[in-house]
């Protein structure tokens, strides 16, 4: 099979920053993020120009899928993107269940997955959730969570991973040099 378009997958638990790092790195990179749907209530900051997400009502899903490519159901909302969205973006942000799936329909596609795992200390996310006054449901959905992304990072599924203790900016480099370092790779192919 002959690779056609790569996407990287972004992953991190709840407040670990993964939406940030990514929308900067793709910025300097001239990527585009995947904007997945929703049926979450937007957060108070969230615009449609800040968001990685398409706001829609639960009503609305089922005209999707028969185009869904990936779907999970998280706290009360679910979300998904569809095959087209996929392969016009680069970068998509995404949870281990979302990504199992997308691996299985991706299959026998032309599209090759390279998972990129953002991980957080425990106090650091807890820090974020409380500053940014959403502490209960990050607490809710880091509970929710936990076995999901326990399972994963057993998995042998995950290329790289970042750490993102501290300065953003030294993270949004590091993903910006694992691209960079990825597609020098792919020329070589």
């Amino acid at each position: 099979m002959i690779i056609i378009h790569t996407v990287y997958c972004v992953l991190g638990r709840t407040s670990s920053g993964k939406s940030t790092i990514t929308q900067k790195a793709a910025n300097n990179l001239n990527m585009k993020v995947l904007k997945s749907y929703t049926t979450r209530q937007r957060r108070e900051n969230e615009t449609d120009e800040n968001c990685d997400h398409i706001f829609i009502s639960s009503n609305e899903v089922e005209k999707y899928r028969n185009d869904m490519i990936a779907y999970t159901e998280r706290v009360g909302y679910c979300s998904f993107a569809t095959k087209q969205q996929l392969l016009d973006n680069d970068f998509y942000i995404i949870n281990p269940s979302g990504y199992f799936e997308l691996k299985l329909k991706t299959k026998n596609m032309d599209v090759e997955l390279i998972p990129i795992y953002i991980t957080v200390p425990y106090r650091t996310l807890e820090k974020r959730a409380r500053n940014r006054g959403e502490f209960n449901t990050w607490r809710e959905n880091y509970i929710k969570e936990s076995e999901e992304f326990t399972d994963f990072e057993k998995s042998n599924l995950i290329d790289y991973r970042i750490l993102n203790d501290g300065d953003l900016e030294f993270s949004v480099n590091k993903l910006i040099n694992i691209i960079r370092k990825d597609k020098q790779i792919d020329e070589k192919k």
